[in-house]
């Protein structure tokens, strides 16, 4: 099983990454002044498309997406043409990210940006947040109830948000009780990695409006966040169409509905 092995790599990389940079030496990295980037309220922006914008180099499910991998120079382009927020996928074996993306994210642009990775230890926020992320995901059907809240609560002592990924319904019952605000819905099956659109239209009913939902993977077209839109999806979380087409900027702006043509 795919998910099984990017958790068992994933522990022995956070444990390898642990012994090199003790957590003392990345606490002392983090200042104590608030990041300036407000994750959640800019992916709520009443009365506009919010996309978050992702890097990543390639996917177990789709491949290699991009050849000519530049993290900056997408970064600024995502900026240039509208992008709410910014995605940046740290894992380096499965979707060939890496913790200096972030950095060099930071470098380039003003938007907040997500840390996208598989989090199973503490350890891993706090590396996020002293590269200089404003928001971190985490997986609701890998991490136990108390370990997603003892996470939600480090985050917010950190000055970060929160992107709590759900697909079906048991996990939205684990957490909703949680003092999670973002709530991601992914259509795709960690299990199988299969995608199905219709996950959030499912989902997204049973979360309450003053939620904020971000739809993931699968969406495509404007006609695709039009519907989301319209069923109470806040923001958008696309990777693979936007690092697929053969002018990234312009795909986006189409995607926002700000496209002259």
């Amino acid at each position: 099983m795919l998910l099984s092995r990017i958790l068992e790599n994933k522990i022995r990389e956070v444990r390898k990454r642990k012994r090199k940079v003790p957590v003392e030496a990345l606490k002392s990295r983090i200042t104590d002044e608030a990041q300036g980037n407000n994750f959640k309220e800019s992916i709520s922006c009443r009365g506009k498309t919010n996309i978050i914008a992702e890097i990543k180099q390639f996917s177990p499910s789709a491949g290699t997406l991009v050849t000519d991998f530049n993290p900056g120079k997408l970064a600024r382009i995502y900026e240039k043409h509208g992008a709410s927020a910014i995605s940046v996928l740290i894992d380096r074996r499965f979707f060939g990210g890496d913790l200096k993306n972030i950095v060099e994210v930071r470098k380039v642009s003003s938007l907040p940006i997500l840390a996208k990775d598989f989090i199973i230890d503490e350890y891993q926020i706090y590396e996020a947040r002293a590269l200089g992320a404003d928001a971190v995901l985490l997986i609701a059907s890998i991490l136990e109830r108390e370990k997603l809240r003892s996470y939600l609560d480090l985050a917010q002592e950190l000055d970060m948000h929160c992107l709590v990924e759900i697909h079906r319904e048991e996990e939205w019952q684990k957490i909703k009780d949680l003092p999670a605000h973002i709530i991601g819905i992914n259509n795709r099956d960690l299990q199988t990695f299969k995608v199905d659109p219709g996950v959030t239209f499912d989902l997204v009913q049973k979360i309450p409006s003053y939620k904020v939902v971000v739809s993931e993977s699968g969406i495509k077209t404007e006609k695709d966040i039009e519907k989301l839109k319209k069923s109470g999806v806040d923001a958008f979380l696309i990777g693979e169409c936007l690092l697929r087409s053969k002018n990234v900027g312009k795909k986006l702006k189409k995607l926002l509905g700000n496209d002259s043509h």
